[in-house]
């Protein structure tokens, strides 16, 4: 009788525990879910999307609606502004209250400049709390990392899509170049490599016209020179801006930045870089320059065919690879670019389904079909694999487009794959800094190139005319310009 007593006390106590389990477990679902299928939570997005890659993106929205959406109350609303800096001003307008402002979404397609100003104004929601660790290991690291920049290291961005840069050559006409010098493609390994053949292709070229003195031609351009600033000064080892625990700082090294001087603004003054059209791949098309730097995303750009001033055209086959490092590179990296998705603060309710969209959107398979047909990368590890590329890619294997746009979208996947994605941090004056570091070094190439011709047309030789401009000294006074600039921005 004792031991059955004992027994009975023993699965009274058991049963105890099971029922306080399951009473726990669905104390917790109830706190973790705020959605309701028979009430559904409208969810507002807005993006800068057009045209076809806002097409794909509306065909995707009803996707989730009619599955996901029906069955945890979820309806989507997609709002394309148009373009990126209209999203940035509507969202500030709206959080601040403006007269005439519209309601704040949800969900904003932002660049993480944007986001600063957000998060200053306490208008951004944490996504942390919505993911795993396990979760947010299947992104690529560097793009999850972009999103955290507050003094509490939130979540604060989230990322969709994604490009980095990509080095492009005319390969066939670079090819006459090879025949004569013995310089080849595969031999550009490095920026100072690329900036020693611009100088014997513009020698080479000036060479052809014997009776024309200095009408040598421009071998190299880049498109973005910001972007060559923040990378190459993090590539060499110098993290320019540095935001721990909400404190910046500032590191402008003056070695580092000699090197970028080296491999841009001299040879862009010697006329061995250039820049005309608004992009270097327009530049490519006309035979302006056989090599470029741009985005992965601009791929489906790139010149298939070159048309001379004479009107003579013929057919060219481009050469990619990965955007070239410096000599003494330090740091394996390449950038990240594009915007991502902030969560701006509302009801349980309509944050738990935008994330519930966001995990959704950014599952591998539909991720990478959407990043494909808009020319992007995808932001998982999984979906950045070359099989996984291929397998979604819907061009035409006879197109040389799309020939190279998948070329682009290959390298770009080995690239976040293989190499540190990065992004700097946003922070006061963030964005007034990028334009000093940036517009700085390439409006002044731009000038003292200018006065270099003008110089040349006068007389001088090439030696002498660039002779002022390619000193320490006149380096200094750059360098010494631009720091004070940085602080001003970092200061008002």
């Amino acid at each position: 009788m004792k031991r059955n007593s004992c027994l009975r006390k023993r699965l009274i106590a058991l049963i105890v525990v099971i029922a306080a389990t399951f009473s726990l477990f669905a104390c917790g679902d109830d706190k973790t879910s705020a959605l309701d299928p028979k009430n559904p939570v409208t969810v507002t997005i807005w993006n800068y999307y057009n045209g076809d890659q806002l097409i794909a993106f509306e065909h995707l929205v009803e996707e989730f609606n009619s599955t996901v959406g029906i069955e945890k109350g979820i309806v989507v609303v997609a709002v394309s502004q148009g373009d990126i800096d209209t999203v940035a001003n509507s969202l500030i307008d709206a959080v601040a209250g403006k007269a005439g402002a519209q309601s704040i979404p949800t969900l904003a397609s932002v660049y993480a400049e944007t986001a600063y100003i957000l998060d200053e104004s306490n208008a951004l929601a944490s996504l942390d709390k919505y993911f795993t660790d396990e979760e947010l290991s299947a992104y690529v690291p560097g793009f999850i990392e972009e999103g955290r920049f507050n003094k509490n290291n939130d979540l604060l961005l989230f990322p969709i899509i994604k490009s980095t840069e990509i080095f492009t050559a005319n390969e066939t006409d670079w090819e006459l170049f090879d025949r004569d010098t013995g310089i080849t493609l595969d031999s550009i390994t490095t920026k100072e490599e690329l900036t020693a053949a611009a100088k014997v292709y513009y020698e080479w070229t000036d060479a052809l016209t014997p009776d024309i003195r200095e009408d040598g031609k421009a071998l190299y351009g880049r498109d973005s020179v910001a972007n060559y600033v923040y990378i190459g000064c993090y590539q060499l080892g110098q993290n320019m801006f540095e935001v721990e625990n909400g404190k910046l700082t500032v590191n402008l090294d003056r070695d580092t930045f000699k090197t970028l001087w080296d491999n841009f603004y001299v040879p862009y003054v010697n006329g061995y870089f250039a820049s005309y059209a608004k992009f270097r791949s327009e530049d490519a098309k006309t035979g302006r320059i056989l090599a470029l730097t741009s985005s992965s995303s601009s791929a489906g750009y790139l010149p298939t065919a070159v048309t001379l001033e004479d009107d003579s055209t013929h057919n060219i086959s481009i050469y990619q690879t990965k955007d070239l490092p410096f000599e003494n590179t330090k740091i394996d990296s390449v950038v990240q670019q594009g915007a991502s998705y902030c969560l701006l603060k509302s009801t349980d309710a309509q944050e738990e389904g935008a994330v519930e969209f966001l995990k959704w959107f950014t599952a591998p398979e539909r991720n990478v079909q959407f990043a494909i047909d808009s020319g992007y990368s995808p932001v998982t590890l999984e979906a950045n694999k070359e099989d996984a590329i291929k397998k979604a890619f819907t061009g035409e294997e006879s197109s040389v487009k799309d020939k190279n746009v998948l070329e682009a979208l290959v390298l770009s996947a080995d690239s976040f794959s293989n190499s540190v994605a990065y992004a700097t941090k946003p922070f006061n004056g963030s964005k007034d800094v990028r334009s000093i570091l940036g517009d700085s070094l390439e409006t002044l190439a731009i000038t003292d190139r200018e006065a270099v011709v003008g110089a040349i047309a006068g007389g001088a030789t090439r030696e002498e005319a660039v002779s002022k401009y390619v000193t320490d000294e006149y380096f200094d006074a750059w360098f010494n310009d631009i720091c004070n600039k940085v602080n001003m921005a970092i200061e008002k």
